[in-house]
């Protein structure tokens, strides 16, 4: 899937910002969970949000790693700004300045959706995505963090575990990870996630899956330490 797909996937125009290719992913991930919507128990459509998702994602940390003239995630900034604002900037509401793309309206996008599913929305958004934009925006917190992982990348001796309690078969770690994670699609209801091969690939890619799972339901840990590197 190349970038144009995956917008087209997720029902964005190729200059969606990145905060609306999360916010779409979310909202089609929810809309065509297996446990969610009887019609998708195959989760074929669910898998292909997912890897939209992925494309993108991707796609945004390249671009944040190599800064050029201008990006479509940050609205043509300078290379120093872009970077900034992507680590620091605090989130602006409502229409931005003339010739800039607006940024996100929350209440255009979700006013449906949370009158329909309160509870459900209330708990993902407090509990995942708060925690999530505030670790990327928060660059201390962010930095330090990888200063603690970036040592033990290439030699760290680590474990990865699923819990069955806070899985939702969402096979965001299936898909990221293939070779660690399987999920057992012979059970019809509420299939879970496991670990099939704990060395099925490098520290690098588990963490990328455990930090996408909606649930934080995959533990990371450090064997020889025996401190536990996600969740943190």
């Amino acid at each position: 899937m190349n970038e144009y797909q995956a917008f087209q996937t997720l029902n964005l125009n190729t200059n969606s910002s990145f905060k609306e290719v999360k916010y779409a992913y979310r909202k089609l991930a929810l809309e065509f969970h297996p446990d969610k919507n009887s019609d998708e128990i195959d989760g074929i459509k669910f898998k292909k949000v997912t890897s939209a998702y992925h494309v993108l994602k991707n796609n945004n940390k390249k671009l944040n790693s190599n800064v050029t003239n201008s990006t479509k995630w940050n609205n043509k900034k300078s290379q120093s700004e872009t970077e900034q604002n992507f680590r620091k900037k605090k989130p602006q509401w409502g229409a931005g300045p003339k010739g800039k793309t607006p940024e996100e309206d929350w209440g255009r996008f979700t006013k449906d959706f949370e009158a329909s599913n309160p509870n459900f929305w209330k708990k993902y958004e407090e509990e995942f995505w708060k925690k999530y934009e505030t670790g990327k925006n928060n660059s201390k917190g962010y930095e330090e963090k990888n200063e603690k992982t970036d040592k033990v990348k290439s030699e760290i001796n680590f474990s990865t575990e699923v819990d069955p309690t806070l899985c939702i078969g969402c096979c965001s770690c299936e898909t990221i990870a293939p070779e660690v994670f399987v999920i057992d699609k012979r059970t019809k209801m509420n299939p879970k996630s496991k670990v099939y091969n704990q060395r099925g690939t490098g520290f690098k890619k588990v963490m990328s899956a455990a930090e996408t799972c909606p649930t934080k339901a995959i533990k990371v840990e450090d064997i020889d330490l025996k401190k536990i590197l996600y969740p943190w």
